[in-house]
């Protein structure tokens, strides 16, 4: 969808909130992706990405472009959910396919084999939970630099910087140790 459809689509459903299909359609598998990595279960994923949905939904007439796709913001009510299932629960985790560690690895220099990859999965392990997020929502979900500041309620400047810490202290993480 690209953005005059995507902001017609915004027009009718804020309209019409039966004409919401197109959107849900049209990011439905991305935001589906981004809470399984995290949650791994099935009916679990689900039932958040409804929720997730269900809420944008409701909340559109309150939905302001500003300038980002309609996808940032729905990657943001998506981590809020995430969020308030963890706090429930009091755990995190993040299920990764090697492909999705290519970007990361060519990043941080690391060769792609399989080793190398698994010191990757230690490395995002050792990051807070805050460096971890942006690591993913940036490499794995392949967010602009604009769309992560606003997922996480960050200037762009400020997204663009954490994030580069972020890999330095993976970076560090993955040099051979003496």
């Amino acid at each position: 969808m690209d953005q005059q459809q995507e902001e017609a689509a915004i027009r009718a459903a804020q309209a019409d909130p039966q004409r919401f299909a197109p959107l849900y359609e049209a990011y439905f598998s991305a935001i589906f992706r981004f809470i399984h990595r995290r949650i791994g279960q099935q009916d679990l994923t689900n039932d958040l990405t409804q929720q997730t949905f269900l809420k944008a939904m409701l909340a559109l007439s309150n939905f302001r472009s500003r300038g980002l796709p309609f996808r940032a913001w729905l990657y943001r009510i998506a981590l809020n959910e995430l969020r308030m299932h963890w706090r429930k629960k009091k755990e995190i985790s993040m299920d990764l396919e090697w492909a999705q560690l290519e970007p990361l690895a060519e990043e941080c220099g690391v060769a792609q084999q399989e080793a190398e990859m698994r010191m990757i999965t230690d490395g995002l392990q050792h990051l807070n939970e805050d460096q971890a997020r942006l690591i993913e929502l940036r490499y794995f979900d392949e967010l602009s630099f604009a769309e992560l500041g606003h997922v996480l309620g960050l200037g762009e400047d400020a997204a663009k910087m954490r994030t580069h810490r972020a890999l330095g202290q993976l970076r560090a993480y993955l040099k051979p140790r003496a």
